[in-house]
This record gives C-alpha cells, sequence and structure tokens, in this order.
C-alpha cells in the first residue's frame, strides 16, 4: 500500500490547527480598515513619489516613538485598549524550523509592507470587527511612508496613498491599525486612556518563557468557547516534543468532564495530560509529538 507523504499529513494537520486556535489570521487585521481617510481634516504631508523599495531609518522620522516591553501577550494586552475579545501573540523567531512556520509565517512574511523582517507579532481583535497589530522590527527601518501627521508629538504615517485607513507609528513595538485605534494606543502610552485588564485572572498564572504562540478569547455570541475566557499557549521543548497549556475561566461541566475522560486513557495515544484547577480556573497541560498533539486538540474541540 502506497505510504502518505509526512508533508501532506502535516499540512492536514496544520489545517486542522489552524481552524482550531487562529483567531487572528495573518491579514485580519488588514482591516476592516475604512477604506478612505477623507474624514480627517488634518493636512498630511507627504514625500511625493515613492520609488518600489525606498526604505527610511526609525531615527529619520521627526517625533516620539513607541518605547514599551514586547514579549508576551501580556505586553500586547498592557498596549491595548479595553474590550478585546481575542488576542494572540507569536514570536516568528520561534517558528522558524517547526511545522508552525508554515500556519503563523516567519519574520520574512512582512517583508513586502516594511522592506524589513517581523520577528514579533501580536494583534487585538474587538467586538466591533476592528483591531490593531504590534510588530518588532530589529532592523529599526520601514518602507517609505505615503505622507504623515502628528499627534501627542508621534508621527502617523501613511501606509497607502488615502486608498485604506492603515497607519504606523514606530518604535519598539512598531503600531499598525487604523489611525484611531493607532491613536487609542498612543493614549496608552501617554497615560491617557486605561489597558485592557480582562484577562489578568489569566495571564497572571502563565509563564510565557519560551513560548512561540499565545492566544485568548471570551466568550461572545458569535464564539463557541467552552469557558467565559481561554488562554493558550505552544512551545518547543529540548526533546523535541511540543506543550500546550490552556487556562479555562469557568470552563462549561460537560468540558470539564471531557478533559477528564481524555485524560484517563490519554497514554494509548501517547499524550501526557497534566491538569489542575484553582478556584474558577482549570489549566491543562498536553506534551506529545506534534501530530499527537495536534490530533488531541481537534478532538478535544468536537
Amino acid at each position: 500500500m502506497k505510504q502518505k507523504d509526512p508533508s501532506t499529513k502535516n499540512q492536514r494537520y496544520l489545517a486542522v490547527f489552524l481552524a482550531l486556535t487562529m483567531l487572528l489570521s495573518a491579514g485580519a487585521i488588514f482591516f476592516s480598515g475604512n477604506n478612505s481617510n477623507k474624514d480627517k481634516s488634518d493636512n498630511v504631508s507627504s514625500p511625493g513619489n515613492v520609488e518600489g523599495n525606498d526604505t527610511i531609518a526609525f531615527s529619520q522620522i521627526p517625533g516620539r516613538q513607541v518605547h514599551h516591553e514586547f514579549n508576551s501577550i501580556a505586553d500586547g494586552l498592557n498596549l491595548s485598549p479595553e474590550g478585546v475579545v481575542s488576542a494572540s501573540y507569536v514570536d516568528l523567531q520561534k517558528t522558524k524550523g517547526t511545522p508552525f512556520e508554515q500556519v503563523f509565517g516567519n519574520e520574512t512574511m512582512m517583508y513586502s509592507l516594511y522592506g524589513a523582517d517581523v520577528t514579533k507579532r501580536y494583534g487585538a481583535r474587538y467586538a466591533d470587527g476592528n483591531g490593531f497589530e504590534l510588530h518588532q522590527i530589529p532592523e529599526q527601518k520601514i518602507l517609505m511612508p505615503w505622507g504623515a501627521v502628528q499627534y501627542d508629538n508621534y508621527s502617523l504615517l501613511a501606509r497607502t496613498n488615502n486608498t485604506y485607513d492603515i497607519w504606523n507609528v514606530v518604535g519598539n513595538p512598531v503600531i499598525l491599525g487604523s489611525r484611531q485605534s493607532v491613536q487609542d494606543v498612543i493614549d496608552i502610552l501617554e497615560g491617557n486612556a486605561t489597558a485592557s485588564t480582562e484577562y489578568n485572572n489569566l495571564v497572571n498564572q502563565v509563564s510565557p518563557e519560551g513560548s512561540l504562540y499565545q492566544e485568548l478569547a471570551m466568550k461572545t455570541n458569535n464564539s463557541t468557547i467552552p469557558a467565559d475566557q481561554f488562554y493558550t499557549d505552544l512551545r518547543k521543548l529540548d526533546d523535541g516534543s511540543y506543550r500546550q497549556t490552556s487556562l479555562y475561566l469557568n470552563p462549561e461541566s460537560n468540558f470539564t468532564q471531557k478533559i477528564n475522560a481524555m485524560q484517563a486513557n490519554s497514554t494509548e495515544r501517547g499524550v501526557a495530560y497534566n491538569v489542575t484547577t484553582s478556584g474558577n480556573i482549570t489549566k491543562v497541560m498536553i506534551t506529545s509529538d506534534f501530530g499527537s498533539l495536534l490530533n488531541e486538540t481537534q478532538m478535544l474541540s468536537q
């Protein structure tokens, strides 16, 4: 009998994983971004016609720049306005050479937008469908913008020629979003608005060290999350296996029963479970090889 190509099998697992866990896809924040910026009255300064791959160093851009810790989803939440319904954080340096590179991409995936590599990426989404992203660009350069406006001494850089409402503010990390969403992040940086605290009960109980991906979400009318809130992260262990750590706030009773049932015979599937409960939070750690872990994730979601 002809055996299936392992790469085909991996792609099938990855497709399953995408369907189960990716709330923010590679282009999801690009954007419900209202097509034009014509309702803004500010004059947009313009560099004129821009040649294809001309870049400008961050140091050449006037005004203040972003300086904020950016090593985890918690750091992203600290720059996110209140009301986040889902968010994700990926360290693209850690996905390199793993099967997850096919899911989350790698450092070069946003080169066409910036003319530089992006090594870390965070995205937040809100109930109205809007959102924003944060990107780490170690090369500290960016493709020349179409123009710029000032907001609180920061330069908002237009990424399109008035076609879409997509703007950047440079720094560590770089902000990408609609003009309003970028300004909302600046307001948090400057202490003029309150950052998201909705998920503190979950993120305070996890260590992001070693994670290549983190995700969280809350139950809404449009979601099927089996708990009020959900957090998960993924990491590759030194022995080549993978571990997924998930936290559930107020999980549904039938889902808790399912976790216990799957844990009871997990060794038959080559999967190790570690399940603990503290108050109203259930923590599930699943460790196995890549394919078995993704298969287990699929069965838990059914």
